[in-house]
């Protein structure tokens, strides 16, 4: 690439557009020494290792001459380091650090998992398509070829990744029930809080008829095969097969969605089945954000706040922003801070603050927008076998089936 566009490097770099622009304003005045591109009657700056380097001594010191009488400097709550571990505190702050952005994943822990509970179920039941009720058609619809996978094994385990209040998986279990074929029920989430409400759904629809098992797991990161060791190697092993479940996108709010599924790959046995569902690129869904929020309101979705709010980050500090990334390809919602911000954290071996210029953004959401084909190179590249793909009429959902590549 010859040059950065404009809004392209403000990303990057974490910094606003009107600062990239008064940087080419700054340059073609004599004042700043740095490589343009010219284009169509528009200046860029180009992409080369002297302006690069150009570029972060601006950035830092920008950072470094702050007027700190105007920072807002704010402490996460006394329950920030109670919902957490050491190392979900080192992860959240990283990311901050690093990438501006907080991991989706911590919103899912205490009160938040209810706000995702009480969101979801909402979802089920709404007449417009959304990626639960589509889900929940998707399975339903494939149930006779799920069939025909699972004809050869007597027992089927279902793993459910990333489970949520389990409601997409209700009618397969019960599906599964009706056959005397289903073997465990293992539920596998990040938060406990998750955990507990399925654990308490998966009770009241089938009594003691779905033993619960319940896992605390990092997709990212956690590889889960020891799960299953116990019955590799029982007499009857080859009569049991795993069915994992990953539902409803749960990988595209990842900043490298690629490691989840190698996680996934890794932990899966030889006649495994992976069934996965998530929402489309389309032009319609590029425009979909309904977190229950009104146009222009200047609040996080509750169910993306949790986070912001035990940070201390008070909602006057900041606007909030929803678009579609057509660099990342990707839906998101993020922060604009109307202010220079710093976050203290408190670790058991002392502090570390990170800071943050008034225009910054902070990413609290995202979905990645793949289309039918990119969902398919995404498993190739991954070392997964694309068995069968169904989508909805307006082909805005699809739902896969795989199994890990065979040498």
């Amino acid at each position: 690439m010859l040059y950065f566009k404009n809004a392209e490097l403000a990303e990057t770099y974490h910094i606003t557009l009107k600062t990239v622009l008064n940087w080419v304003q700054a340059t073609k005045e004599g004042r700043l020494d740095l490589d343009l591109h010219t284009e169509n009657g528009k200046s860029y700056v180009s992409n080369t290792t002297r302006n690069i380097t150009t570029i972060n001594r601006l950035v830092n010191e920008r950072r470094k001459y702050r007027n700190t009488k105007a920072v807002k400097t704010v402490t996460p709550r006394p329950e920030f380091y109670d919902l957490y571990t050491d190392k979900q505190i080192y992860d959240i702050a990283t990311n901050l650090e690093i990438h501006h952005e907080i991991p989706r994943q911590y919103n899912y822990f205490d009160g938040g998992a209810n706000r995702w509970d009480e969101y979801a179920k909402r979802l089920v039941v709404e007449q417009p398509a959304n990626v639960v009720n589509s889900t929940i058609k998707l399975l339903s619809r494939n149930h006779g070829y799920i069939d025909e996978l699972l004809e050869p094994y007597a027992r089927v385990n279902v793993v459910d990744i990333g489970v949520g209040n389990a409601y997409p998986v209700k009618q397969l279990l019960e599906h599964l029930l009706s056959q005397g074929k289903l073997g465990r029920y293992i539920a596998l989430d990040i938060s406990p809080d998750m955990l507990e409400i399925a654990r308490r759904n998966i009770k009241s629809w089938f009594g003691n008829r779905v033993a619960f098992e319940g896992y605390e797991n990092d997709i990212n990161h956690d590889i889960f095969s020891n799960l299953f060791i116990g019955e590799y190697t029982k007499k009857h092993a080859n009569e049991t097969v795993n069915l994992m479940l990953l539902l409803g996108g749960t990988l595209s709010n990842m900043r490298w969605s690629d490691g989840g599924y190698r996680v996934i790959h890794d932990s899966m046995g030889i006649n495994d089945l992976l069934i996965h569902s998530n929402k489309l690129d389309t032009e319609a869904t590029r425009r979909y954000f309904d977190f229950d929020i009104k146009p222009g309101e200047t609040r996080l979705a509750p169910i993306h706040a949790l986070v912001m709010e035990l940070l201390n980050i008070d909602n006057s500090y900041y606007d909030v922003e929803l678009g579609y990334d057509h660099l990342y390809r990707e839906r998101f919602e993020r922060i604009r801070l109307k202010v220079a911000l710093s976050v203290k954290f408190n670790f058991k071996a002392g502090e570390r603050t990170i800071t943050f210029n008034k225009g910054d953004a902070i990413l609290t959401w995202r979905a990645l927008q793949q289309a039918a084909a990119d969902v398919a190179s995404q498993f190739d590249r991954n070392d997964f076998y694309l068995l069968h793909t169904s989508q909805t009429e307006d082909q805005e959902y699809i739902l896969t089936v795989s199994r890990v590549k065979r040498d």
